[in-house]
């Protein structure tokens, strides 16, 4: 693992820390002065982070609304069939 040390002014250190949060093998960033040390939850892999989204969407009911999910299947795949 390399690390490197960037010095940019105040006012754009913000910009600078959205873009290095953003890229996916960045996996810390740490500003000085500051104590704690920002570490990146962005998984590595993507079961990784298939597996986290699940996890979050456990318990949501996020298809309560659908009553006949063959029905809602056929649906989908329609719009999916239609020329643009």
């Amino acid at each position: 693992m390399t690390t490197f040390k960037i010095v940019v002014e105040d006012e754009k250190a913000g910009q600078m820390e959205q873009l290095l949060h953003g890229i996916t093998f960045v996996k810390s960033i740490e500003k000085e002065g500051d104590p704690i040390i920002n570490e990146l939850r962005e998984p590595e892999v993507r079961y990784e982070r298939l597996k986290e989204i699940i996890e979050s969407a456990k318990g949501k009911n996020l298809f309560a609304d659908i009553e006949d999910p063959s029905e809602w299947q056929r649906q989908i795949r329609k719009e999916w069939d239609r020329d643009f």
